[in-house]
């Protein structure tokens, strides 16, 4: 019966695909519908692609449900909008952009929605069509599957359907209150149950949109990334993606134990002078989202449910759902967040800093202030980056890489990298901006045709053997950089020695 019910829903779906009512846009734009279980929705469609946005993936986690594991939609009459991005969670405002533009736009607890970009012969395809989810960053209290950085048309266009999706933030996805830390349910890190749930939707709906429920690559960066190998590591998320791509998502996070979690719960329900939780979930969100939380105090924390472990011993213990791993960093992580960020490291780190400073190269060999912003630049993302992809290499398919591109404009301002500077090469936008240089526009092109490889075929290769695993590949990784892209060491092998053996807290 079970079969019976899904080939009649793909059935009906691809009829409707098939139909394209009147014109909505004076930009060729035309309106489509799709039953999904359900229910029906309407998208859009141009020329050549498909879009379908701000569709519910879970009910809105609000009034009883606030701090609750998200349920699954509710099913629907009629024809259901998707031709709008969804609000985006309830967030504080951003220090720096694209994060920062959402103070402008509409916020709400009702925000569990994901958008899709497919192409526009995905109603025709003979096959079933691979699946990229990606997971925004945003250190796990800013962001939006909406921003603009993450539109997946350039991945659309190249034969897969795209999606972004928006996560639990904040005190609203990470709280270890004490009264539902002892139920008996996985419960606390809210915002990884919302990603499983979206996968979830992902497994029962992609067919009617023309997708392949087994082919589905899970892919993030920051903490969009961090989120994929704790998915990678919880035995919860099982079965609900074949693929992962990890993007300076390795980090170096409190990952604190559920006793230091409720501390920073118990804090925060003092400063509202709401004791209980039911004095806590008659708060307004505004309220919980300006209540004083620093960066490391919404983290996902080690629940022993949802997350058995911290996720490089998680990997070291093989301890991980397995399947073929994209996994790297950048080289100049740090310069993200300023000099702030590693300012006050030399002394931090006491009688160990001589010691570091003398594994410094490149940049960091200028002086002791680059040195110190390319030593937290290894330690933030570059350690368990590296650990994590030598514990996952025997056990499966892992493509370790650097980022290291500095357009040449920039190259005298920037030593490397920073963090997030390889999104837009990924996401192909380099390469349709019209004022792109032709060397940058290059490297966003092939880097964008590796990913889209890996998500087709497990490879990220375009060519045979031109990526080979790790395993196969003398411990050598693909470097993305000003002289090309091609294998090599990792030049900071040497410092992520020393940094390992220094056995230095996470920073900041």
């Amino acid at each position: 019966m079970a079969r019976l019910l899904s080939a009649c829903v793909s059935i009906v779906s691809a009829l409707l695909l098939l139909s394209s009512p009147a014109s909505a846009e004076d930009d060729g734009e035309t309106t489509l519908k799709v039953q999904t279980p359900n229910g029906v929705i309407e998208g859009s469609q141009t020329r050549d692609l498909l879009e379908f946005k701000g569709i519910a993936y879970a009910q809105p986690p609000v009034g009883p449900l606030r701090w609750q594991p998200p349920q699954p939609p509710a099913l629907w009459h009629g024809v259901k909008q998707a031709r709008q991005f969804g609000a985006a969670c309830m967030q504080k405002v951003a220090a720096q952009e694209p994060e920062k533009s959402l103070k402008d736009g509409p916020q709400s607890e009702d925000c569990l929605t994901l958008n899709i970009w497919e192409p526009a012969e995905a109603k025709t395809a003979r096959m079933p069509l691979p699946v990229i989810v990606w997971v925004h960053g945003g250190s796990f209290r800013f962001g939006a599957g909406s921003l603009k950085t993450y539109d997946g048309a350039e991945f659309a266009r190249r034969g897969v359907i795209f999606i972004t999706l928006n996560y639990r933030l904040g005190l609203f996805g990470t709280f270890a209150q004490k009264e539902l830390l002892q139920g008996k349910n996985p419960t606390g890190n809210f915002g990884l149950l919302d990603v499983m749930a979206a996968l979830k939707w992902v497994r029962g709906n992609i067919r009617a949109f023309g997708g392949d429920p087994a082919n589905v690559t899970l892919m993030g960066e920051s903490a969009g990334g961090a989120t994929v190998g704790y998915l990678m590591a919880s035995p919860l998320a099982h079965g609900l993606f074949s693929k992962a791509i990890i993007e300076s998502g390795a980090l170096a996070l409190p990952e604190l134990s559920p006793e230091k979690a409720g501390e920073i719960t118990e804090r925060v329900s003092k400063e509202l002078n709401a004791p209980d939780l039911k004095a806590l979930s008659a708060l307004p969100a505004e309220a919980i989202r300006d209540a004083n939380t620093g960066v490391g105090d919404t983290q996902p924390f080690i629940d022993g449910k949802i997350l058995p472990f911290k996720m490089r011993e998680a990997f070291e213990k093989a301890r991980v759902n397995r399947m073929p791993l994209i996994i790297g960093y950048n080289s100049a992580e740090a310069g993200f967040f300023g000099p702030r960020f590693w300012s006050g490291f030399p002394a931090e780190a006491g009688e160990k800093w001589p010691g570091l400073k003398a594994k410094c190269f490149g940049y960091g060999a200028e002086n002791e202030d680059r040195c110190a912003e390319q030593v937290v630049s290894e330690l933030f993302a570059g350690v368990n980056t590296r650990a994590v992809a030598q514990a996952a290499a025997p056990k499966m398919p892992v493509y370790a890489y650097r980022f290291d591109y500095v357009p040449a404009a920039q190259r005298s301002a920037l030593p490397g990298a920073i963090h997030a500077a390889e999104i837009p090469y990924v996401f192909g936008r380099i390469a349709v901006e019209k004022q792109a240089d032709p060397e940058s526009s290059r490297m966003s092109a092939a880097m964008i045709d590796r990913w889209v490889a890996f998500a087709k075929t497990g490879y990220p290769q375009l060519l045979e053997g031109d990526w080979p695993a790790l395993t196969h590949s003398q411990g050598k990784l693909m470097l993305f950089g000003n002289d090309g892209i091609h294998m090599g060491s990792n030049p900071a092998n040497a410092l992520l020695d020393a940094i390992d053996a220094a056995k230095l807290p996470p920073h900041p």
